[in-house]
């Protein structure tokens, strides 16, 4: 194992390593080409269905002019929470409400902006076996169901998502069509499969379509926590209420980006390198990474093949500050060959693995990959954060460990790896981040023998 020592550029690196008139080693400074591209990924998995992630529906739409038009729809199923319970002889259906609670994540416009959504009954079958990601879809009826009209306060949002008591809830609430609420009530009754059976159910009311009409921000709507569906109803002058939750069925959200009208406009092909002429970029749930290339740490080692790894920086300097649109916390995932997100499919994947001796670990913040992602880490738990710092205007991690360990490993080679976000996570929020194409350093500290020895 290397012993990681910090230098400051200040310091005489003549006078580094070992004492003496007669020095035997000296630490030198490098200061490392990173070679890079931009990737759009395929298969960003939006669904909700681990109960250790958070569960969302990403809702709305914003406007960014470096990365274009950016739209969210949330498509969920819904249940009913009681299948054994009969409705009295001679009850009336009253009314059909759909509750949604906001869960406070927003991304886009500042202040107050004005917020509608309609909500469409789906026509499609949602198979529960089926896997769904940002790019998947959903037919739906284009008449809607019901509207809501209501604003968000980004301030607000913004204080109560950082609030970790979590004691305060904003929901909106839609009334939905007299037909479509009629229906559901009719459908009540315990003895019949086609209710209680939530295979057939499904298939009867295939689920939900929230669709942003007027929005300047995408926001966050749980899926279980205080969402649900409600069916009023009385027996004479008794008034009752039916639930159907909507957490325990298929939820996702579609995510669509129209880059036509900026630098991007060519990011077309899935897992295929884009070299914009300007900027690199990353930006969640749509699925667009920046790849790197280390290479050029390999060539460093072919030159000098007997050297201790004191110090490794990676650094994103002069980033311009984000405004409105908060930067995410940037993390490095390896990549396979084509480009794809590395799965650990085989022994050979997973002894590889095990060789990086835990300076890796396997993440669940993209995709159905996500599962057997490995990503670098700062330590034995926690990913390598490049956290952005508007006092310097960069993004800034010291990877010391990881490349120390690609040293050691310098017989089989690992060079191509992805900026993606990792916090707040790449598959259930929209944050982006922007960044000049040679504004990427690695900065390496490194002790080798004297030259004149």
């Amino acid at each position: 194992m290397f012993t990681a020592f910090l230098f400051s550029c200040e310091e005489d690196l003549n006078l580094l390593g070992f004492r003496g008139d007669d020095q035997r080693f000296k630490v030198y400074y490098a200061e490392i080409p990173v070679p890079s591209s931009v990737l759009l990924l395929d298969s960003v998995r939006s669904m909700n269905y681990l109960t250790t992630e958070t569960n969302r529906l990403l809702v709305g739409s914003y406007s960014d002019p470096l990365m274009g038009e950016v739209q969210a729809k949330g498509f969920v199923q819904f249940r009913p929470a009681d299948i054994t319970t009969f409705i009295a002889n001679g009850s009336q259906f009253d009314s059909a409400i759909l509750q949604l609670r906001f869960d406070f994540y927003n991304y886009g416009a500042s202040g107050f902006t004005p917020f509608e959504l309609s909500v469409h009954e789906v026509i499609e079958t949602l198979p529960l076996e089926n896997q769904y990601f940002s790019k998947s879809q959903a037919a739906y009826n284009a008449t809607p169901l019901g509207t809501a009209t209501t604003s968000i306060n980004q301030v607000l949002f913004d204080k109560e998502l950082n609030d970790t008591d979590a004691d305060t809830l904003l929901t909106v609430k839609i009334k939905l069509t007299h037909n479509f609420g009629q229906r559901v009530y009719d459908a009540i009754n315990p003895e019949d499969e086609n209710f209680s059976n939530f295979n057939l159910f499904k298939n009867q009311f295939k689920g939900l379509a929230i669709v942003p009409t007027v929005s300047e921000s995408i926001v966050g709507i749980s899926n279980n926590s205080n969402s649900f569906l409600t069916l009023y109803y009385h027996t004479g002058e008794t008034k009752s209420t039916r639930t159907f939750v909507l957490g325990s069925g298929i939820s996702f959200s579609n995510i669509t980006s129209d880059r036509s009208s900026t630098e991007l406009s060519g990011l077309t092909n899935y897992h295929e390198e884009f070299l914009p002429p300007v900027n690199r970029y990353v930006q969640s749930g749509v699925g667009i990474t920046t790849k790197l290339d280390f290479s050029g740490f390999y060539d460093l080692l072919d030159e000098f093949p007997n050297v201790i790894i004191n110090s490794a920086e990676l650094a994103v300097d002069n980033v311009a500050e984000p405004g409105d649109l908060e930067y995410p916390t940037l993390g490095l995932v390896m990549l396979d060959e084509n480009n794809k997100i590395k799965k650990l499919t085989t022994a050979q994947d997973t002894t590889d693995y095990l060789s990086f001796n835990n300076k890796l670990l396997i993440g669940t913040l993209i995709s159905n990959d996500a599962l057997t992602a490995p990503y670098i880490i700062s330590d034995g738990t926690s990913l390598l954060g490049l956290t952005y710092s508007s006092d310097n205007d960069k993004f800034l991690a010291y990877p010391t460990l990881f490349f120390q360990q690609l040293y050691a490993l310098r017989e089989k080679r690992y060079p191509y790896w992805a900026l993606t976000a990792i916090n707040p996570p790449f598959n259930k929020t929209v944050n982006r981040a922007v960044f000049n194409k040679d504004n990427i350093k690695l900065k390496v500290y490194y002790t080798r023998p004297n030259a004149s020895e």
